[in-house]
Parts: structure tokens; sequence; C-alpha cells
């Protein structure tokens, strides 16, 4: 049953049209507006915000990976400790 899922998921998926992003056919630049990440369209000047983004994301991913090394530590030990 399981094959017969994934078999017709995967006909609908290769059947179905690829999805295109169309590029607005008009673009408003926001002139009163300052240059930022969330407040107008305009580039920020130098890069402003892609440090800080990247940084930011940076250090969520090695605060996922710590925390998901102690997870790994901590079952492996339950699983240890139940052996016993």
């Amino acid at each position: 049953m399981r094959r017969l899922i994934l078999a017709v998921a995967l006909a609908l998926a290769a059947a179905a049209p690829a999805a295109r992003a169309e590029p607005p056919h008009t673009h408003q630049v926001l002139t009163e507006r300052p240059s930022g990440f969330w407040t107008s369209n305009r580039p920020a000047v130098g890069g402003a915000y892609r440090y800080r983004l990247m940084g930011l994301g940076v250090v969520l991913a090695a605060i996922m990976g710590l925390v998901i090394v102690r997870v790994i530590k901590r079952a492996n030990a339950d699983r240890t400790q139940m052996r016993r």
C-alpha cells in the first residue's frame, strides 16, 4: 500500500508543471522610507544587514547543533543504562 501511494505521488509530481515565479510588472521604489530589511525595498548601503543576519544564522545553527549533540548523548546514555 505504501509503495502504491508513493508511486501515485511521484507520478502526480512528475506530471505537474514546474512552478515558475514571474517578476512583477512594475517596481515601486519607496524613496521616503529609509533603507532597511523590512522597511523599504531599497538595498541597504554597503550590505549593512547582510552580516548581522548571517551572524544570527550562525549563532542559531550553533545553538541547535549543541542541543542536538546533547540530546543524542543523553539518549545513548539512557540506552546503555537500560541494557545493564
